[in-house]
């Protein structure tokens, strides 16, 4: 039913634009404008906004494994979006994006996964300096999390992001925040992309916040200056679910996890509590970004294990444009090209590398695929024009297992990415 319930409101927002422009002969004195594009068209009526948003990134990409027999070149859709953000008014706003995986093939009622999900879908009231956010969000995530996958520098975020779970789920956060800071906590149960299903048992809880603060932020048009310091922290219950499995790739997005903790059910964990540490900074033409995550769990059969990760970027913009920082999100966004190709310019060239790395040796994980992942990657980006991204990542994996009659692995994989949004 909810996988309905999301194709129908996908159709529903083909109509939504004509509907919100009609709304407008409800209120005698209000006259609905549409403003210039940003990527696409927003619809204005008093107070009221309506904009339909969405986003693709195509992959290509080619993977060679020393040992496993997983080389190969394939192309695939990383993600598409469709949705819309507005508000109801200057304090109420809303925004909803359904994810489509053409990919996923026929929806599994089991699990939720599907040709259909949910990535953010929340409503939220905004004060002067506070929010209040309900429903699917990640408005406490570390550093990395948190910023867009459309501006992240690496077609993949960090080992560590995607091995210790994070990510939107449903819940309500507050966060209150300045030019330069904010703060966040929030109370999490499952995602709303989880099965429908097992109302007789408890689903998974968490409670996590997250703290920012530049001390320097400065931006002028002869130069860019940024220091960001940040703190996360998450505590989490697994509930009544099958428990918490610990596994990452070799910074892909498809394709074999060679270092895993295991699938069995003393391999799982029930609870844990995660803390985190972030620093960033810009100045002028260089950046850089840096995350550590320690990891502290139980498994289902109640033996302590602990797990850590952690991740250094340096950004080199060879055209002169800065990570654009959010103070008051503490977080990156999109980049605007200062001379785009349909100006006689170049766009944007970043070039960045990263030195990845993740620990899941922990005896308690018992598997023999256990072990620890080391990576380096090198990417470009440019941005021709705004809202028009084209990416190549190369990144080298050495995956070595610690459990018992292992074998170690490398492997080198090439990515292309070409993503657009509006």
């Amino acid at each position: 039913m909810k996988n309905v319930l999301s194709k129908a409101a996908l159709a529903a927002l083909a109509a939504a634009g004509g509907m919100a422009v009609g709304a407008g002969a409800a209120h005698a004195q209000s006259t609905p404008t549409i403003q210039p594009m940003s990527g696409a068209p927003e619809i204005r009526d008093g107070e009221q906004r309506f904009k339909v948003r969405g986003r693709l990134q195509f992959d290509i990409y080619s993977n060679e494994w020393d040992v496993l027999d997983e080389d190969a070149s394939r192309s695939y859709i990383r993600r598409a979006f469709l949705g819309a953000q507005g508000r109801l008014s200057d304090h109420w706003r809303y925004k909803i994006d359904f994810v489509l995986n053409p990919g996923a093939g026929v929806d599994d009622a089991a699990t939720g996964d599907g040709a259909v999900a949910v990535d953010d879908a929340y409503l939220e009231y905004a004060g002067d300096f506070y929010s209040i956010v309900i429903g699917e969000n990640n408005v406490t995530s570390p550093l990395e999390d948190r910023t867009s996958s459309l501006d992240i520098p690496f077609n993949e975020r960090s080992s560590f992001i995607n091995t210790f779970g994070y990510g939107r789920a449903a819940g309500i956060a507050g966060l209150i925040a300045g030019s330069n800071w904010m703060g966040a906590i929030g109370i999490y149960g499952d995602s709303l992309n989880n099965s429908d299903a097992a109302f007789n048992a408890d689903e998974a809880s968490s409670i996590s916040g997250r703290f920012t603060w530049a001390p320097i932020f400065a931006a002028d048009p002869d130069g860019y200056a940024l220091l960001h310091l940040g703190i996360s922290a998450r505590q989490r219950h697994i509930g009544d679910d099958s428990g918490q499995r610990f596994r990452t790739r070799p910074l892909n997005g498809r394709g074999t996890r060679w270092i895993d903790g295991g699938s069995a059910a003393a391999q799982l964990g029930e609870s844990d509590t995660t803390l985190g540490l972030e620093a960033a900074g810009q100045f002028g033409f260089f950046g850089f970004t840096a995350e550590y995550s320690f990891l502290d769990g139980t498994t289902i059969t109640d033996v302590d294990f602990d797990s850590q990760g952690y991740y250094v970027d340096l950004h080199f913009s060879l055209t002169g444009e800065p990570r654009v920082y959010r103070g008051n999100q503490g977080s990156f966004g999109p980049i605007v090209p200062r001379r785009p190709v349909t100006e006689g310019g170049i766009g944007h060239i970043m070039v960045s590398t990263r030195y990845d790395y993740i620990d899941l040796t922990d005896e308690a994980f018992a598997a023999a695929t256990r072990g620890e992942q080391t990576s380096y990657a090198l990417g470009v980006d440019w941005i021709p024009v705004d809202h028009v991204r084209f990416k190549a990542n190369l990144a080298y994996s050495e995956m070595d297992r610690t459990g018992p009659a292992t074998t170690d692995e490398e492997a080198a994989v090439f990515t292309l990415r070409t993503q657009f949004d509006f």
